[in-house]
């Protein structure tokens, strides 16, 4: 039996957890993971169309996906300020995602993009107009069946603990969350000072036309904070890369196709 799989991936909190929401409410699937789940683990027995999301991912499959046919993947993109200024419900005192993080995932998505299985989407896109992108989902998966529109969510759904969990709540889609790092400013600037690069990346992918919005920022004291700010030890990083090889070559056996 073929069994196709749609899995989301982008850095953290870019929204993956809502498209996945949004997928599973407004396309038919036959199953999906309870909320993360990596794409290596394989899909479970009988599912012809699988849906699944793992933001770690980004930066692994591609090996995987360019050969395997059945596999298709919807990567968010978000405005970096917005990433390393949201929170997880599970640390509410620290900052979940760093600039070093957005910059390496967002070329491990640039690298992949045009690709007729890997549909990039802008999470901003996504907030501000969703049934345009849900339309562009379809076109570009059309596989898929159309059960509602992104615009209703989420009126008539459960999600998982864990997806409510990590969106806070259950609630319409919310404009609001696109600038809502202006309420963030001190960790805008550490981060700024430490990666002063980013300011180039914005105007670079369109998130800014100039630096002026850097204004902002020269009364406020900066922060900084060390979770996940320190890159891992090489010996750490050899093993991952050992590990996740070994997973590669297990998931294109398991796909009859080593």
């Amino acid at each position: 039996m073929t069994s196709r799989r749609v899995h989301i991936v982008g850095c953290h909190r870019s929204g993956t957890t809502l498209m996945m929401e949004l997928m599973w409410h407004c396309f038919a699937f036959s199953g999906r993971v309870p909320h993360e789940q990596s794409l290596f683990k394989p899909i479970p027995a009988n599912e012809t169309l699988f849906l699944s999301k793992k933001p770690p991912d980004t930066t692994r499959i591609k090996e995987v996906f360019l050969r395997d046919a059945d596999l298709y993947v919807i990567a968010l993109l978000r405005d970096p300020r917005a990433v390393i200024t949201s929170q997880h419900p599970s640390k509410p005192d620290v900052y979940f995602s760093s600039y070093r993080r957005w910059s390496r995932y967002h070329q491990a998505i640039e690298e992949m993009r045009g690709h007729p299985r890997y549909l990039v989407v802008s999470y901003e896109a996504l907030i501000e107009s969703p049934d345009k992108i849900q339309q562009q989902v379809a076109e570009t998966f059309p596989f898929l069946q159309r059960t509602a529109d992104f615009s209703s969510y989420p009126q008539g759904t459960q999600i998982s603990p864990g997806a409510e969990e990590s969106l806070g709540s259950v609630r319409p889609i919310d404009q609001a969350s696109i600038n809502r790092w202006q309420s963030h400013l001190p960790r805008i600037k550490g981060q700024l000072r430490q990666y002063p690069q980013m300011s180039a990346a914005l105007i670079k992918h369109g998130y800014e036309t100039d630096r002026q919005w850097e204004q902002q920022l020269e009364q406020v004291t900066p922060l900084h904070q060390t979770y996940k700010e320190i890159p891992p030890h090489f010996l750490k990083r050899w093993e991952s890369r050992f590990r996740y090889w070994l997973k590669r070559r297990a998931y294109l056996r398991q796909r009859n196709l080593a």
